[in-house]
Parts: C-alpha cells; sequence; structure tokens
C-alpha cells in the first residue's frame, strides 16, 4: 500500500501550513529556488546560442576553404554559394539575438535575486529561533515583494522545478513527480530545438559536401534539363 501510494503520489499535494511566518518562508523558499532554476536557464541558453553562433561561424569559414583546396567536392559551386550566404544570415541574426536579449544580464539579475530571497530566509529564521513575538512579518512580506519584483518572473517550467525539490513543502513523489519532470524539461528544451536542427543539417551538409556521407547529395545535384 505504501509503494502504491509514493508511486501515485496519493498524499495532500501540499503540506498545511497553519502559522504565517512558515508560510512566508515557504513562499520565499519555493521563489528563491525557482529564481535559481530560471537563472540557470537563461544562462544555457546563452552558452548554446554562442555554440551556435560560433559552429555555423566555422562553416561559413570552412567552405570556402575547402572550395580552395583542390578537393573534389559533391556539390556544385552555386549550391556551395547558397549555404555560404544561409549561413552568415543565420550568424547575423544570432548576434543579433544574443545581444538584444541581454542573456548574461537576465541571468545575473535572477542569481542574485535568489541571493538577495535566500539572505532574507536566513534572517526571518534567526528571528524566529529568537522568538516568534519580535518578528515583523509585515516588514518581511515587503521586503520579499521588494525583491522578488526587482528581476524578471520565472517561468512555470522553473517553478514546476521548483516545486518537485522541495519535498518540505510538497508531497509529491512516483509517477506525477515524472511527469512534472518530463513537463518541465520539455518546455525548457523547446529553444533549442532549432538551433540543433540547424548544425546538424550544416553537419551533414559539410560530410555529405567531402563524400563521407550521402544523405543530401541527391537532393542538391544539378538538375539536367533534355534539349
Amino acid at each position: 500500500m505504501k509503494i502504491f501510494v509514493w508511486l501515485f503520489s496519493l498524499k495532500p499535494l501540499q503540506v498545511q501550513i497553519a502559522v504565517p511566518a512558515e508560510k512566508l518562508l515557504y513562499g520565499m523558499t519555493v521563489t528563491s529556488k525557482a529564481r535559481y532554476n530560471a537563472s540557470i536557464r537563461i544562462n544555457r541558453l546563452s552558452q548554446f546560442s554562442f555554440y551556435t553562433a560560433t559552429v555555423l561561424s566555422l562553416g561559413l569559414i570552412l567552405i570556402p576553404l575547402l572550395e580552395n583546396a583542390d578537393i573534389q567536392l559533391a556539390y556544385p559551386t552555386r549550391v556551395l554559394n547558397m549555404l555560404q550566404i544561409f549561413l552568415a544570415v543565420a550568424v547575423l541574426v544570432y548576434s543579433v539575438v544574443n545581444s538584444t536579449s541581454r542573456y548574461e544580464t537576465r541571468a545575473g539579475k535572477l542569481n542574485e535575486c535568489g541571493d538577495r530571497i535566500k539572505e532574507l530566509i536566513r534572517q526571518l529564521r534567526a528571528d524566529l529561533a529568537k522568538g516568534a513575538l519580535q518578528v515583523d512579518l509585515n516588514s518581511y512580506n515587503q521586503r520579499y515583494t521588494d525583491i522578488s519584483t526587482d528581476s524578471e518572473n520565472h517561468s512555470r517550467a522553473d517553478y514546476s522545478l521548483a516545486v518537485i525539490r522541495t519535498p518540505e513543502y510538497y508531497n509529491i513523489s512516483g509517477f506525477p513527480w515524472l511527469w512534472e519532470w518530463i513537463k518541465a524539461m520539455g518546455s525548457n528544451s523547446m529553444p533549442y530545438v532549432l538551433p540543433a536542427i540547424m548544425i546538424g543539417l550544416e553537419v551533414v551538409f559539410i560530410l555529405d559536401m567531402l563524400s563521407i556521407t550521402h544523405l543530401l547529395t541527391t537532393s542538391f545535384k544539378p538538375v539536367v534539363t533534355a534539349r
């Protein structure tokens, strides 16, 4: 029976909290974890965007070098020129996206927000240890609000990851835990799909160009028309 309850997470999802100070601690704990998750997500996205632009740039440099190396290539010159133009535009787009998205600045602010909330949690716990009558919850609520609104909000996936990683406040386990993790990972993986496809196509194109593989060669052969 215990295994069945664990697998399907049949206990109440959220631990009941009656003490106002503990409710505030709960909110701050989950928010700080969600902000850390958001910071990590944006930082990883920044690194992947940089790597994507780097790989596309290397392909843009490699193709003309191979053309000038007197190597027998599987594609005609027009196709290679077309790919170079596409890669040049892709590198330009990714450079603009990286500069306008301000990934590093946003990730830094979210991480700082998590640190400040964590420090506020330590202060509240220290005050609670001294005595509940000495705690001004209104002041803590106001400081918490000011800190949390000082940066952009986290995503739903960031919050879901924070929930499943906070067992002291949430009774989620088994299949529901796995489902929440899959949804969060799937949502966070969406921005990587298109760049990964572009990198994969570039690698396949270059391998085909060198006749190492033949996945796209037939599609880019010149069409011979009958006279």
